[in-house]
């Protein structure tokens, strides 16, 4: 798991790029431009799956934990009743398989949205960030299949 400032993913990547190759990578960033710089407008409107793939080039990449406030990852983890969701999207099913395994043991609820390209369904600004949604709420608001 990736869970650094979003400026600093592109020197991850680079300083990190042997150790990462062919490994599952489960990245949690968000660009935000008043403390990631010039770089996060770029980010934001490619999309932020097909940017952080850029900056971690030949990962099983999977982005996940992104949506939800530390402050409920940490209060909302393993809560009696419907469980808080967490989004996934890649283009590696193994990758996918094993980050919904991870979610899961965390005490959340995987939601699988399709490939990389989806991520940006879930990216900030979206209806879904910043909110602790169940399973059944974020699967509506995304439009997908329950």
């Amino acid at each position: 798991m990736i869970s650094v400032p979003y400026g600093a993913l592109p020197q991850v990547g680079r300083e990190h790029a042997g150790e990462l190759r062919g490994k599952i990578v489960l990245e949690t960033g968000n660009p935000f431009s008043r403390r990631d710089g010039d770089m996060a407008g770029p980010a934001r409107e490619k999309g932020t799956g097909a940017a952080s793939a850029e900056f971690l080039p030949d990962v099983r990449l999977v982005r996940a934990f992104n949506t939800i406030p530390h402050h409920e990852l940490s209060s909302q983890a393993h809560r009696a009743g419907d469980k808080v969701a967490v989004p996934l999207a890649g283009d590696d099913r193994q990758a996918l398989a094993m980050a919904a395994r991870l979610v899961r043991d965390a005490g959340f609820d995987p939601v699988l949205v399709g490939p990389l390209s989806r991520a940006r369904d879930f990216d900030v600004g979206t209806a879904v960030f910043g909110r602790a949604l169940t399973a059944g709420r974020l699967r509506q608001e995304l439009g997908l299949q329950p």
